[in-house]
């Protein structure tokens, strides 16, 4: 009885921190840019079934999946050139959030050696020209300070893509018809093929 007393109070004792361990990491949050920052960059976040939904890359529109492409090379040329990635080279799960068009692709738990594997990547259709801008911003936060010569093109045409690399990682704020791509990956990924 001594025995069963003890580890009734033990377990007991844990349920508050189990409780606060769950309350320290968030809820996925519908909007693309916090969500970025909650998953991809501080690697916190709760998914339930209340709010991701697990899809097959075939079931993205294909401008998103050109987004996903534009995301893993370094220049607008690039991007625009570049077809969408094929379905093994996006080996990642693909969480759709909150029933809209926002997605979150965390890295596979093996590296596969695939550029969009090997990263966490967040992809939503953008309601204005203002969502490329948010995630540029986050990608390039000083951007005003660059020479006009030295910043990467934006357009509202084809595809556009910002990237900067900052504490052992390598940032990417993509768009290709109306599709916004960020992605977080480390400063050695596999290029895609067709990049240069």
């Amino acid at each position: 009885m001594m025995l069963r007393a003890s580890a009734l109070a033990t377990v007991l004792a844990l349920l508050p921190s189990l409780a606060q361990a769950q309350e320290a990491t968030p809820t996925a949050p519908a909007e693309p840019v916090p969500l970025f920052q909650a998953a991809c960059v501080s690697g916190a976040v709760r998914l339930s079934k209340n709010v991701a939904e697990a899809m097959t890359f075939a079931s993205l529109p294909a401008a998103a999946q050109r987004a996903l492409g534009a995301s893993t090379v370094e220049t607008r040329a690039e991007a625009e050139k570049l077809p969408a990635p094929t379905a093994a080279q996006v080996t990642n799960t693909i969480y759709r959030i909150a029933g809209g068009q926002l997605y979150l692709l965390p890295p596979t738990a093996q590296s596969n050696g695939t550029a969009l594997g090997d990263s966490c990547t967040v992809l939503w259709h953008a309601m204005s020209d203002d969502d490329y801008f948010a995630a540029r911003k986050l990608v390039l936060p000083d951007e005003d300070s660059v020479p006009l010569t030295a910043r990467p093109s934006a357009s509202a045409v084809g595809a556009s893509i910002a990237t900067s690399a900052r504490e052992g990682a390598r940032m990417t704020a993509a768009a290709y018809g109306g599709w916004v791509v960020l992605r977080t990956s480390s400063l050695t990924e596999s290029k895609a093929p067709g990049a240069q």
